[in-house]
């Protein structure tokens, strides 16, 4: 009986892994079509191949909608900082820093001479590349190449700048940015992990989950995910950064823009377009 029930556990462990996908949407409006999947920026090979139903949407589409396209540097300018890391750190976040540093590879002292945002992003990538992700793997990146392969036009919800500027313009330069990574650092591979099964597996609510445990402010979430998806949602309905306005297009952002309060499915919904989610989801089991 042992065995049977192993058996059986092992065939439902199978059968979750083989039809979890990630979230993914339709959403129709008049002559306009959207395959709307939810991404994550960094990843690693367990993550692929992704879903038939994108790849094959994507091949046919009009055009590949993203956040932004990195690869469109011309004329972006990065301002000179005007307050560094070392100015805005207690001696307590000074030691960790170094800590990371060392666990890292970073160099201690170029990140204390970096702007508060650009040591919390430099700290982040670090760490993912430490757990084995890297943003080359993320899945706009896997599909912008993609696209750019099969001549499928790649178009932006933000240019690089706004990006940019969101970043560079935070109060104190983006200590807030960096106190978050840092308060966040020591459960990274927990979190980091259950975000990416999260992701596999669909689970929109542990999804809303994960989010909900960033330390950041309100009004930072409000800058950085909500006032976004609004811009986004009336971008996508009104079509001013598309080529023509009609077609089939395949849009792809972050996960955390589809799920939770004011997200981008239900904005849309709210602008008339008819929504289904066309992804199977599974519950992710892990721990937050």
């Amino acid at each position: 009986d042992m065995l049977r029930l192993l058996a059986i556990t092992l065939t439902c462990l199978w059968s979750a892994n083989l039809f979890a996908q990630p979230l993914f949407w339709s959403a129709q409006k008049g002559d306009l079509h959207y395959l709307i999947l939810g991404s994550v920026h960094v990843g690693d090979e367990s993550m692929y191949p992704l879903p038939t139903a994108i790849t094959h949407f994507l091949a046919k589409s009009d055009g590949l909608i993203i956040e932004t396209d990195v690869r469109k540097t011309d004329g972006a300018v990065y301002p000179p900082a005007a307050l560094l890391t070392k100015q805005v750190t207690s001696e307590q976040e000074a030691s960790q820093i170094a800590r990371i540093a060392k666990e890292t590879g970073l160099s201690y002292e170029v990140l204390m001479q970096l702007p508060p945002w650009q040591t919390a992003l430099s700290i982040q990538m670090a760490q993912f590349s430490h757990l084995g992700y890297n943003p080359g793997d993320g899945v706009d990146m896997r599909l912008m190449s993609k696209a750019t392969i099969n001549n499928v036009p790649v178009l932006s919800l933000e240019p690089l700048q706004f990006q940019i500027d969101m970043l560079t313009r935070q109060p104190q330069g983006g200590k807030e940015l960096l106190t978050s990574i840092l308060n966040d650092y020591d459960k990274g591979e927990q979190l980091t992990d259950c975000l990416i099964n999260s992701w596999k597996a669909g689970d929109a609510q542990k999804l809303v989950e994960s989010a909900d445990l960033s330390s950041v402010s309100d009004t930072f979430t409000e800058q950085f995910l909500y006032q976004r998806n609004r811009d986004w949602a009336t971008k996508l309905d009104n079509g001013t950064i598309l080529p023509k306005p009609a077609g089939r297009y395949l849009v792809v952002v972050g996960a955390l823009h589809l799920v939770g309060k004011d997200n981008l499915i239900d904005l849309l919904t709210q602008k008339g377009f008819q929504i289904a989610q066309l992804s199977d989801s599974q519950i992710a089991h892990c721990m937050l």
